[in-house]
């Protein structure tokens, strides 16, 4: 699956955030590190953008690094199947090694401390920071928050609130399957942990 095949959502989103910001081709260059000629190139559809240039872009730009990630089509909310084998074929881009399998299996270990003291005193104490260091807005924080209000207000029966806080505790673990130190698709395991927990939860 090619999944990056339509750049022309990014092409003109980018263009128009470069425009709002008063920003010079050169300058965006400058403050990125991306040479201007591949800028040129990906805003006129002659190279495709990768996930590392997005993340650049992200932060010169002020925009969230999943929305130009879902521009540029690399990650799908249209369909739920979909969704889930964007974010796994991203997952295997950063570690090959990477499978669906062992990170159920980390879900699953944190499950059964999710609602102990233990598990609890670790989400109240460290969540709050955590989200502070993603530092850009976006679906999977702004879920991550929600979930995190469920739970810490005991609102969801006993299984929607043990799945919310396994994926707050594998949210707040920086060494999980796919750690949040790989440059940058730290926290793409992440994002399929919490799709996982609130489809799972929905059942």
């Amino acid at each position: 699956m090619d999944i990056n095949k339509d750049n022309s959502n990014i092409e003109n989103l980018l263009r128009s955030l470069i425009k709002e910001k008063n920003l010079s081709i050169r300058e965006v260059s400058r403050r990125t590190a991306i040479d201007t000629a591949i800028i040129s190139k990906i805003l006129n559809g002659k190279r495709k953008v990768t996930v590392n240039h997005l993340k650049k872009f992200s932060e010169v730009l002020d925009v969230s690094h999943e929305e130009l990630m879902r521009a540029a089509g690399f990650l799908d909310q249209t369909e739920t199947l979909q969704t889930e084998h964007h974010l796994e074929a991203l997952c295997k881009q950063a570690d090959p090694s990477f499978t669906t399998e062992r990170m159920l299996n980390q879900l699953a270990a944190y499950e059964e401390i999710s609602l102990t003291d233990g598990g609890k005193q670790i989400i109240e104490k460290e969540f709050n920071d955590k989200i502070s260091s993603v530092g850009s807005a976006g679906k999977l924080v702004n879920d991550l928050k929600h979930m995190f209000y469920k739970f810490q207000s005991g609102i969801g029966t006993k299984r929607e609130l043990i799945l919310f806080g396994a994926a707050l505790l594998y949210f707040i673990n920086p060494i999980d399957v796919l750690p949040d130190y790989i440059f940058p698709f730290g926290y793409l395991d992440d994002t399929l942990v919490v799709h996982t927990a609130m489809m799972n939860s929905s059942k």
